[in-house]
């Protein structure tokens, strides 16, 4: 039988067509939609060259022998998530990842940042904050710089600051990014790890206490906790210093806890006048560094006398005692080892918080190892080699 030109191509376009079809519907079942953590947008935010972050050292105290081997693409995302409330949320990050590294594929790091207030001063909005996710993608992993829910682009009205939930606001954006890998030719492998300085060593924790309750298609196979772990439960003996040096953070957390529990005892816990200033200074807008400016540094002046005298005793302080209480995170079920470093000299977290961790770690069984400087304040200056000793110590496990 003779097939005529026109016909001949007509079958020709309807068999590219069918396989251009079946190769999209392959695409898509090798991609599928992320079961958290989905992203809504995704901006591209460029590139760091080598020399670029090169220069970038001196202002982290990086040692000169800390080797940059490659250059690094960044996304700024914004992804689905929930509230402390369970109620659908928006959060945001950045993404940090290594280029041209000949390597088959690449372990990712969720790197969880200190305590910030101000919303904008995060990763996905000012890239070269994201110092994990900049230096670590520098020498090859793939990381991800959570903003928080509340900070960043996150349509919540405020950080909510040590709470358990956070563990599945992080989460969901590891599960975001191994979608948009997927999607981008980013060959990860199974490997996640985590690196938590001071109120990120929380969140950090809370990612293990999440994971271990409602298991997901992934695991945690190490963890670095830098400057806290922190629990804000009172020893007995508990004081006050007569001066804070950052007001700011020693309130935030009360204001917050008062907030997302819907308490109403703030004016039973900080003094007039500035407990009438709080909503306005804790609105995301002002940094911790302003904020201090317009508080006072002397606690007799902060703090109401209840709350620094009568706080075991008045019934006015056991709702809010009851919600700090549920979210500590010291006898959370850790997944994978844990590397646990604190300075002695640590003004901000005692050091005795990761002391207490790394023993209810190992009462459980638990594989966890603990390094105490002797030397270094609550800063991440202080503890910079401690972040290059964290990246070290992951190369075991990579």
């Amino acid at each position: 039988m003779k097939i005529s030109k026109n016909t001949f191509y007509k079958l020709s376009l309807h068999i590219l067509f069918l396989m251009f079809i079946s190769c999209d519907e392959t695409i898509q079942e090798s991609c599928p939609e992320p079961k958290f953590g989905d992203f809504i947008s995704i901006v591209d935010k460029g590139e760091m060259t080598i020399d670029y972050i090169e220069g970038l050292k001196p202002s982290y105290g990086l040692p000169d022998d800390f080797e940059i081997s490659y250059d690094i693409k960044i996304y700024s995302v914004d992804y689905k998530t929930t509230d402390p409330n369970g109620n659908e949320a928006i959060a945001s990050g950045a993404i940090y990842i290594p280029m041209n590294t000949g390597k088959e594929s690449l372990s990712l790091v969720s790197g969880q940042h200190g305590l910030t207030i101000q919303k904008s001063d995060v990763a996905s909005l000012i890239p070269a904050l994201g110092y994990l996710g900049v230096f670590g993608a520098s020498i090859g992993y793939a990381v991800i710089q959570p903003d928080y829910l509340g900070l960043g682009n996150s349509d919540f009205p405020y950080y909510p600051v040590y709470q358990k939930s956070n563990g599945k606001v992080l989460l969901d954006m590891v599960d975001g990014v191994n979608g948009f890998a997927c999607e981008n030719d980013i060959k990860l492998n199974d490997n996640l790890f985590l690196i938590g300085y001071s109120n990120g060593g929380y969140n950090s924790i809370a990612m293990h206490e999440e994971l271990s309750s409602r298991p997901r298609d992934f695991d945690i196979d190490a963890s670095v906790v830098i400057a806290g772990y922190y629990d804000l439960e009172r020893e007995k003996d508990f004081k006050y210093p007569e001066v804070i040096e950052t007001p700011a953070w020693a309130i935030y957390h009360s204001y917050v806890i008062d907030k997302t529990y819907n308490l109403n005892i703030i004016d039973k816990i900080i003094q007039k006048p500035y407990v009438d200033k709080l909503d306005d200074l804790f609105s995301g807008e002002y940094s911790a560094t302003y904020i201090d400016q317009k508080l006072t540094r002397y606690t007799e002046q902060l703090f109401t006398p209840e709350f620094l005298n009568e706080y075991e005793t008045l019934e006015i302080f056991d709702d809010y005692k009851k919600a700090i209480n549920s979210n500590s995170l010291m006898n959370a079920n850790i997944i994978g080892d844990i590397f646990l470093i604190h300075s002695k000299e640590d003004e901000v977290v005692p050091y005795g918080q990761s002391q207490n961790l790394f023993e209810s770690i190992k009462s459980k069984g638990g594989n966890a190892e603990l390094v105490l400087l002797e030397k270094g304040k609550h800063s991440p200056q202080d503890y910079v080699m401690s972040v290059v000793d964290a990246l070290k110590w992951l190369e075991q496990y990579d």
